[in-house]
């Protein structure tokens, strides 16, 4: 691995491998969260478990993310990055074995800390990269595929569930497999694989004050993302609607992210992103207010589960972009872990408030959550839009 990495001397050819190294490590991260929580969630409710329970074990998973995601940097910068890459993915692969060898309830938990530790690795280095070797004109565009792939892989675990249930060995071994076999790429692009810098943890927190929008769309976004991972299905079940009907809900939510987060990194490209950002909250809002009207599974709610789950997941895409137009370098990539441990510290909050939420108010306190999450995320955006002017931005190509 080269010590010193330019990404503006890559071959066109070089470039794209190098894209879709990048694309695959985080479709197996979504793969991975887009399997796990709905799954183990559904396995956790048919085998009696609370609620509150059910949550904090999805919770434990965001802890696993706050506390990995500081050492991430030092470890891929010590054993490099293709190394730990790979040692992210047979983590994630194994640990999800684990969850079909036991239904002891505590190592549900341990596992549940290393999966997320190890996709919290896949999500983190893959985010560096994207920013590393995606122009300035084109950022928002390259990073909204990224996140649909995100999506994508979320959109895949259900439609794993559909075809496999939910019991015996059968999803898991998919699930392991499929995201084994997504290192491919990584390791035909293992000789352009940009190296990562660190720094301390001070740089890392200047992000939240210099940025608030991009800190605020990861704090957000991983609240929202977890909460409707982990509950959607529930919910929909509560209902009335069956297991497997009830995993269609989390399809239509990562078909949404999948067709509908490109055309606006497109459009963020080409004005503030922080409008877009704007837009996207309020749509979260008006999702979560129409959500309990939906009374189970059926073509309304799936067309508006769709809508919302687009425009809530380009919170993270524009969020993302929003960043790495802002920070270069070393500065990058401690503004990078920042927005991680804040995506984590989202997902640590979420499930937490979701679960507590639907016990006391069964079960349309899931969709309560979701829209206080979605306002308190638009007040912050508007008040920064309101009173720091535009930042300069990249001419865009057509």
């Amino acid at each position: 691995m080269p010590k010193h990495f330019d990404a503006a001397s890559l071959t066109p050819r070089e470039r794209w491998l190098s894209l879709s190294a990048v694309y695959a490590c985080i479709f197996a991260n979504g793969l991975g969260m887009g399997l796990s929580l709905p799954l183990l969630s559904l396995i956790m409710e048919r085998n009696g478990v609370s609620g509150t329970m059910n949550g904090l074990n999805a919770a434990f998973g965001a802890i696993a993310m706050l506390a990995f995601t500081p050492f991430i940097p030092a470890l891929a910068a010590r054993f490099g990055t293709v190394k730990f890459l790979v040692a992210c993915y047979v983590v994630a692969a194994f640990s999800l074995l684990g969850f079909r060898a036991t239904n002891d309830l505590v190592f549900w938990f341990a596992l549940r800390f290393t999966l997320n530790c190890a996709l919290q690795g896949l999500f983190l280095i893959s985010e560096v990269w994207i920013n590393q070797i995606a122009p300035d004109a084109m950022r928002g565009r390259l990073i909204a595929i990224y996140a649909s792939l995100v999506s994508a892989g979320f959109a895949i675990g259900p439609i794993i569930i559909q075809f496999l249930g939910t019991t015996g060995w059968a999803p898991f071994l998919a699930g392991a497999a499929m995201m084994l076999l997504a290192m491919t790429p990584l390791l035909a692009a293992r000789r352009i694989v940009p190296p990562v810098a660190h720094a301390g943890a001070r740089a890392m927190w200047d992000f939240v004050f210099s940025s608030p929008s991009a800190a605020a769309a990861g704090l957000a976004y991983g609240a929202l993302e977890m909460c409707a991972a982990n509950f959607l299905t529930i919910y929909t079940v509560r209902l009335g609607s069956t297991e497997a009907a009830a995993t269609l809900m989390i399809t239509a939510w990562g078909l949404g992210n999948m067709l509908l987060v490109p055309p606006l990194g497109w459009l963020s490209d080409h004005t503030d992103r922080r409008f877009i950002l704007i837009l996207c909250g309020v749509v979260g809002i008006v999702g979560a207010a129409l959500l309990p009207f939906t009374s189970g599974v059926g073509w309304w709610a799936l067309s508006l589960v769709f809508v919302w789950g687009g425009f809530v997941a380009a919170i993270y895409a524009l969020g993302l972009s929003h960043l790495g137009a802002n920070f270069k370098g070393s500065q990058l990539a401690a503004a990078n872990s920042a927005f991680s441990i804040l995506y984590a510290l989202g997902t640590f909050v979420g499930p937490g408030l979701g679960g507590v939420a639907m016990d006391a108010w069964n079960p349309h306190g899931f969709a309560l959550v979701l829209g206080l999450i979605s306002a308190v995320f638009v007040a912050v955006v508007a008040y920064r839009t309101a009173t720091f002017p535009r930042p300069a931005q990249p001419p865009a190509t057509p």
